[in-house]
């Protein structure tokens, strides 16, 4: 028997009916003093309020994740594509390496850092993990909804990459999260939470 091909976002997540939005992304260029070449810059996705969800960035068909580089992404020996196994212990000793490149969800290392990639086994992080683009039509980076690392913190922002380079960044990515659910003042519950689904959203750093 035939398998389906199922979608990374459907064996993440089960849907929700109610659609809501994130609000923006932000762009920081982080100072790395010249330890490496290039620029390092920081990825943000900015929700509409404190406590929305990203519980996952995704790419299926059509609706594809790319994000690429003019020349390339800096990648240290010890660093990863995804910042839950880029060691913290490791940064204190390596100075560079705190400028490696990778996508995340909420946090910068392994430090009780729960963010995975779909599907398991996957092997589209092998090109940027060696410089390269990254791309896919059927994975994610995601984490579980409950973490605290996918809730939107005071100032509503949500960290989901970093990137060194000399050249410029081209991003296209999908968001997939939820509203924060609605209490009134005695914590009983006045609105429940709203799918957040953001497609074809397009970022750029650097000049």
């Amino acid at each position: 028997m035939k398998k389906k091909k199922l979608s990374a976002l459907a064996l993440i997540i089960a849907p929700v009916l109610v659609w809501g939005q994130f609000s923006h992304i932000e762009v920081d260029e982080l100072e790395n003093g010249g330890v490496v070449a290039g620029r390092t810059y920081r990825v943000y996705a900015v929700m509409e309020n404190e406590g929305d969800v990203i519980d996952a960035i995704f790419g299926e068909s059509g609706k594809p994740l790319e994000i690429s580089c003019s020349s390339g992404f800096y990648q240290h020996p010890k660093g990863s594509g995804l910042a839950a196994e880029v060691q913290r212990y490791d940064i204190q000793n390596d100075a560079t390496l705190a400028y490696d490149s990778w996508v995340t969800i909420g946090l910068e290392d392994n430090y009780m850092n729960s963010l995975t990639a779909f599907p398991p086994e996957t092997t589209f992080f092998d090109a940027f993990e060696e410089g390269g683009t990254l791309t896919t039509d059927n994975g994610a980076w995601f984490v579980l909804p409950d973490k605290r690392q996918a809730m939107a913190p005071e100032d509503k922002r949500i960290l989901i990459a970093q990137f060194t380079t000399t050249g410029t960044v081209n991003g296209l990515i999908n968001i997939h999260g939820r509203t924060k659910a609605i209490l009134d003042a005695e914590g009983n519950l006045e609105g429940g939470a709203q799918l957040i689904q953001a497609e074809g959203i397009t970022f750029t750093c650097g000049r």
